[in-house]
């Protein structure tokens, strides 16, 4: 049986870290190994597509698996993932396999991704998972994942109460006939929802910051949470 959080675990944690683990995991929340997201909506490529998804992670590896609805087809399923050291996306249509890209660009924006959506269950984010975190300012604080070497540091902006409303981190980006290189990745939550003792945002809104402009492509609001599941 998995453990259960209590407020002693937080024990020498440097505020403001210690009032954002503290608002977001309640006393008693089981600690599982791993975690599994439902959630529902958009993504922007060339058109806006509604998706219905599945995730599993835990802090530092993810497998999301969206289906993407359509009156005359079968869906379209996208994978994207990071585990064991590799990652990347993949699409199937009609049961044909449409796109794959695993190499070594993809890998390292997905391995930035896995470690910035701990934020969305942050169970995985207490000082036993191995995570190391530092204070930037009051309302301010960052967090990386050793573990996970291609992956850059990721701040959390928080309120006076702990609840966070941003996270952003440097990530790898490689367009089409250009080389690739470190840009701002931004999620922006807004509401709460508890599920099982873990306060998650109840929508995020997402996208690549350019020239200092937030440029937003994917949103997506979180059904359920729950402990547990394969990776």
């Amino acid at each position: 049986m998995a453990a259960a959080f209590e407020l002693a675990m937080l024990d020498g944690v440097e505020e403001p870290v210690r009032r954002y683990l503290a608002h977001v995991v309640a006393p008693g929340a089981q600690l599982s190994a791993s975690w599994t997201l439902t959630m529902t909506g958009s993504i922007r490529v060339r058109a806006r597509l509604r998706f219905a998804a599945r995730q599993v992670l835990d802090g530092a590896s993810f497998t999301w698996r969206a289906r993407v609805p359509s009156n005359r087809l079968r869906p379209l399923e996208v994978t994207d993932f990071y585990r064991g050291g590799t990652g990347g996306t993949s699409g199937r249509l009609l049961g044909r396999q449409l796109f794959a890209d695993t190499g070594p660009d993809a890998t390292r924006s997905a391995a930035t991704r896995a470690v910035m959506e701990s934020t969305m269950v942050p169970a995985t984010l207490l000082p036993h998972t191995g995570v190391r975190w530092e204070v930037l300012s009051e309302n301010a604080i960052r967090f990386r994942r050793p573990e996970v070497g291609d992956a850059e540091p990721v701040t959390v902006s928080i309120d006076a109460l702990g609840r966070p409303g941003r996270v952003e981190a440097l990530r790898w980006r490689a367009d089409k006939n250009r080389p690739g290189r470190l840009v701002p990745f931004r999620a922006t939550f807004s509401g709460e929802r508890a599920f099982a003792g873990i306060t998650v945002p109840e929508k995020l809104i997402a996208g690549w910051v350019t020239h200092d402009r937030f440029e937003p492509f994917y949103i997506a609001r979180i059904a359920q949470v729950s402990p547990g599941a394969d990776l």
